[in-house]
């Protein structure tokens, strides 16, 4: 039972300052997610067999690992597959529209990783994760105005991109 609560406390003081680590290094929300499952569930594991010195720095070492783990196995798979999920047409919509939105959709988040890296952060939060701007304005240490500011700006300028290369 104290592991267990030592695994908590460990989870509780790290988790924030991890996904802060995390998204601007990764592409994809649900990638981030499985990522800090991974971490925390060998962080888990670990604390159970035995205790650990400093466990903040041994959850960035697993997570230094783990991350390049992903991208290693992320460039052995083809890159035109696609989980059946997507490959499943709405009823209502007719396969070229699908096609064209997730088009769409890639070139949106291409254009947010280009972001600094506090707008990215923000947006990507916000947008990719569903994170209230109170909490994120907390987790960035920023006032809640700025980071609805933050984001006003960045979907103005992300608007102006996709308008633009819309027209060329």
């Amino acid at each position: 039972m104290e592991q267990y609560e030592a695994f908590n406390r460990v989870y509780d003081a790290t988790r924030d300052s991890l996904l802060r680590w995390l998204v601007p290094r990764i592409r994809s929300a649900v990638d981030v997610e499985d990522l800090m499952q991974e971490i925390y569930k060998k962080l888990y594991r670990k604390m159970m067999r035995r205790g650990i010195r400093e466990p903040e720095k041994y959850v960035f070492g697993i997570a230094k690992k783990e991350l390049a783990s992903f991208y290693r196995h992320r460039a052995a798979v083809q890159e035109n597959e696609a989980p059946l999920s997507d490959q499943l047409p709405v009823e209502d919509e007719e396969p070229e529209d699908i096609v064209l939105d997730r088009a769409a959709e890639r070139a949106l988040w291409d254009l947010v990783k280009t972001e600094p890296l506090l707008s990215y952060q923000v947006f990507t939060l916000y947008y990719g994760f569903s994170v209230p701007t109170a909490q994120i304005a907390q987790e960035l240490g920023l006032s809640e105005a700025a980071v609805r500011t933050r984001l006003c700006r960045t979907r103005a300028r992300l608007r102006a991109q996709l308008t633009e290369q819309k027209g060329v």
